[in-house]
């Protein structure tokens, strides 16, 4: 028999090339560091199997924000199987191949979810390079929670899909097991956004899906994935229950107001970066230009793929009425609506439906940064273009709109190029990184044409064969170009002993020099370059949680879930500013960093130290016990307090 379709194993090792491309020198002494790698995921996770590696339960986490939960911090993610290779490798290796097993991860559950489905080898090969090797996962590489969550979701789809088609009670196990996986993984953001999919998805098929099948069976179905639910989540409850007590006793247990839950919101004008992911620059190289997070805002699937995606809901508006003929389409309208849906919830303060979610429905006062909803915008246009590849044709109509797309995104090149001659001085640089997106746009729009026109049409399969391999090898070297840059890594070494100078007691950095430290020198979010060629200054900075590696407790906690006293604490220390050094001797704090000097500090600045010595502990002669809040937010102001004489207990 003759192949008529590329081989199976193609878009896997398409996955795997790219990675390799992108990540070998993770296989040659380098390393994962900028932003959350060395912030936080490294030092709580290090210090964690350090922990358990001598024996003891990793509970407490004494070096930051004058002591902090560890093991219930869900983002350290203790319990997760696949971060227990900490247990056994050397910590950055075990980092970095963790993180590369999730991306083949994610494409392999999108080519099995994919296969289930129905759709052609091609198709699945397609959609598999645009999830795995999204802007989406790939520009968040290394914010490990969120994308190994995601790796999750195309498993939890198949799962659900499995059930609901074939209705087999043992599948339940094999729900609930990836279920608890994804729950584990240590991102609860990335978690519900799936099985708030997951759920619809179940709602779409029970109701339009599966008319033909009896309605008992239909329900059965359901019942059976809410048990597969429900046992993950049982699984999961030994992260869960201690989290749930942290988040209870956090700044967000009552929820956020309006404008910290929008922070960072999705522009309308970003949409053309689904078409050209570095229209606006990209900090890889310096050139972005746009206020914002470029990770955050990264959904790329590839050109071809979001065209093919296009092309799905095209040809369902054209077989609608023949859908039983063609099933492949069937779920189209679903997976269109899931990608729409969510991308304009992404866009969060700019258009009113969020704040209509936010006002009355549950959970989005809880969770921040609405960009993330994109993840299903991502995993539906994926899907999208796998179907769609059953609608790339040469009709009359398509050869003549890829003729015409041909000649304009030629013409468009040409105008761009003629633009970066003819620029004046003043405007260059901006016009500079627009130009080089349209030059790309343009030449993706040819490329896209030219494999149209030159698609094979009654020629022999193995033409077929090769003419479908060199699109995916397009779509994979377009998404391994978008991605270039995007994680930088350095030697190693920077994880090892450093020789850090470690002050006595503890110490505090005031907030507005921290971020300027942080955002201004090293972790620049328009350049990724800045800290990757400084990375000595930024080991040896004591930077939150970056002191966790050096062993000096730090009175600040750079984690999104903090202790609500503790949270109100540093708020009145930046409030009082010069006047603070009481507060700051009662929490133990012997050293400052910051332009601000607290009274009577001794130093210059940036670093002021404590003019006594501060003990870790001490005996006081008072205690004034106050049960309000503003009480003790009173009693802490006042001028007259010495934390060495009086203790202040509230509640």
């Amino acid at each position: 028999m003759t192949r008529r379709d590329i081989p199976a194993w193609l878009p896997l090792v398409l996955v795997a090339l790219a990675l390799f491309a992108l990540f070998h020198r993770l296989l040659s002494g380098h390393t994962l560091f900028w932003g959350l790698p060395s912030l936080q995921f490294y030092p709580w996770r290090h210090y964690a199997f350090q922990l358990l590696s001598d024996g003891r339960l990793p509970g407490w986490n004494p070096y930051i924000g004058a002591g902090a939960p560890l093991l219930a911090n869900y983002q350290t993610a203790v319990f997760y199987p696949p971060n227990w290779l900490f247990l056994v490798l050397p910590d950055p290796q075990a980092m970095n191949l963790i993180a590369l097993v999730h991306v083949l991860w994610a494409g392999l559950g999108m080519w099995l979810f994919t296969g289930a489905l129905g759709q052609t080898t091609f198709g699945r090969g397609m959609s598999t390079l645009a999830y795995a090797l999204s802007g989406y996962l790939l520009g968040r590489f290394g914010s490990f929670p969120t994308a190994d969550a995601a790796a999750w979701i195309p498993w939890v789809f198949w799962l659900v899909h499995r059930l609901l088609t074939l209705r087999r009670w043992h599948e339940i196990g094999w729900l609930a097991l990836i279920v608890a996986m994804q729950l584990l993984a240590g991102h609860a953001q990335t978690t519900w956004y799936c099985l708030v999919g997951v759920g619809l998805y179940v709602v779409w098929q029970s109701v339009w899906g599966a008319r033909t099948a009896p309605r008992r069976r239909r329900v059965y179905a359901v019942l059976l994935i809410c048990a597969g639910m429900l046992l993950g989540l049982a699984m999961a409850a030994v992260q869960l229950v201690p989290t749930a007590e942290y988040f209870r006793e956090s700044f967000r247990a009552g929820g956020m107001d309006y404008e910290f839950a929008t922070n960072l919101s999705y522009s309308p004008l970003r949409l053309i970066t689904l078409f050209s992911p570095n229209f606006y620059g990209t900090p890889a190289d310096g050139s972005y230009i746009t206020k914002g997070i470029y990770f955050e805002d990264a959904a790329y699937i590839g050109f071809i793929p979001i065209v093919s995606a296009l092309a799905a809901i095209v040809g369902w508006f054209r077989r609608r009425r023949f859908i039983a003929h063609y099933p492949i389409f069937a779920t189209v309208p679903f997976w269109a609506l899931l990608a729409l849906g969510a991308l304009i919830i992404a866009t969060g303060r700019y258009l009113p439906i969020f704040r209509l979610l936010y006002d009355y429905v549950p959970t989005f006062g809880f969770f921040r940064e609405p960009v993330r909803w994109l993840i299903l915008t991502v995993f539906g246009l994926s899907v999208l273009a796998g179907i769609g590849t059953q609608h790339w044709g040469r009709g009359k109509w398509i050869v003549f709109w890829s003729r015409l797309a041909a000649a304009g995104g030629g013409a468009a090149v040409v105008v761009a190029l003629l633009a970066q001659t003819f620029m004046q001085p003043q405007n260059a640089e901006n016009l500079q990184v627009l130009t080089r997106g349209l030059i790309v746009l343009g030449c993706w729009v040819v490329a896209a044409a030219l494999f149209t026109l030159t698609q094979p049409q009654g020629e022999t399969p193995r033409a077929t064969v090769l003419w479908r391999t060199a699109v995916l090898v397009f779509v994979a070297i377009d998404l391994t170009w978008a991605a270039s840059g995007l994680n930088p890594t350095i030697p190693t070494n920077f994880y090892r002993d450093f020789g850090v100078q470690r002050p006595e007691g503890r110490v505090y950095w005031f907030v507005d020099y921290e971020d300027e430290v942080k955002f201004e020198r090293f972790f620049v979010l328009s350049d990724y370059r800045l800290a990757r060629d400084q990375w000595p200054d930024v080991r040896g900075s004591l930077l939150p949680n970056l002191n966790m590696l050096d062993r000096v407790p730090l009175l600040n906690n750079f984690d999104p879930l903090v202790p609500r006293h503790h949270r109100e604490y540093i708020d009145l220390i930046e409030e009082l500013g010069p006047d603070a050094g009481p507060l700051l001797r009662a929490a133990g704090v012997s050293q400052v960093y910051g332009e601000t000097r607290p009274a009577g500090w001794p130093g210059e600045a940036p670093i002021f130290v404590a003019p006594q010595e501060t003990p870790r502990a001490w005996l006081v002669t008072d205690a004034r016990w106050l049960e309000s809040n503003d009480a003790v937010q009173g009693a802490l102001r006042d001028p007259a307090w010495d934390p060495a004489q009086t203790v202040i207990l509230a509640g």
